[in-house]
């Protein structure tokens, strides 16, 4: 399965790079996330708890960054395994920046599923991928512009689903 895509987040590039490569502050940026570890240098293992449609599980699995450019690119291998099948695959980040106070956000990836998960369809992955994409990326967009005023931003599955529901609603009236 292809993944690829683009955000706007509303932060300078370095603020970005800063963000995506701290294992302490992502793990609250990520849906479902139970505990980001980090193994050594660009080399971390989680675990994080998701379901799609009627298969939900718990998966144990490692992050590797490669190839990393500070403060425009890198890219990630990921390996997780669980009760209810396995995910392997990498992709790749890339930061632009824009005006100088915001951040575009590129990203393409392929991966691997297999196990009763596989059993939902691709659609339905497909479909939960984007969404969980864009729970974390409205995540980040707060965690960003908290601190940049010093705060600390609010994270949690509700709290999250709703600015990327908010943030779903705002890109479709910004097309019309």
């Amino acid at each position: 399965m292809k993944i690829a895509g683009e955000q706007i987040l509303s932060a300078p590039r370095q603020s970005v790079w800063e963000l995506f490569n701290d294992p302490n502050r992502l793990s609250r940026l990520i849906p479902g996330c139970e505990k980001l570890n980090v193994l050594g240098p660009d080399q971390y293992e989680g675990t994080i708890n998701v379901g799609i449609a009627s298969v939900k599980g718990v998966y144990d699995g490692k992050l590797k960054l490669e190839d990393k450019r500070p403060p425009e690119h890198y890219k990630l291998l990921i390996d997780a395994k669980g009760k209810q099948g396995f995910v392997r695959g990498s992709g790749t980040l890339d930061l632009e920046a824009r005006d100088g106070s915001s951040t575009i956000v590129k990203y393409a990836g392929d991966l691997q599923v297999g196990g009763p998960l596989m059993q939902v369809g691709q659609r339905m992955i497909e479909g939960a991928s984007k969404m969980m994409l864009g729970q974390f990326f409205a995540a980040a967009d707060a965690e960003l512009q908290a601190a940049a005023v010093g705060q600390v931003a609010r994270q949690g599955i509700l709290v999250n689903f709703w600015r990327y529901l908010v943030r779903l609603v705002r890109s479709i009236f910004a097309r019309a």
